[in-house]
């Protein structure tokens, strides 16, 4: 049985929020983000994208991360 005006909307006025999305300043996410975004529309669509260029921006990510840039 459902109660009218039992179920409220969250008051979100007090609740910090930004207008825009932010970016990760971590090189090494940045590079992993875009890894995983094309090895996604590889497997989903089958593109064809060169191994040698997911390969790359792995090994990119990984250094990158690891030396924390």
């Amino acid at each position: 049985m459902f109660i009218r005006g039992y179920f409220k909307r969250a008051n979100a006025q007090d609740l910090p929020q930004e207008r825009f999305m932010n970016i990760t300043k971590n090189l090494g996410m940045l590079v992993l983000a875009i890894y995983l975004i094309l090895v996604g529309i590889v497997a989903l669509f089958h593109v064809a994208i060169p191994v040698i260029v997911t390969g790359i921006l792995a090994l990119a990510a990984g250094i990158l991360i690891l030396i924390g840039r």
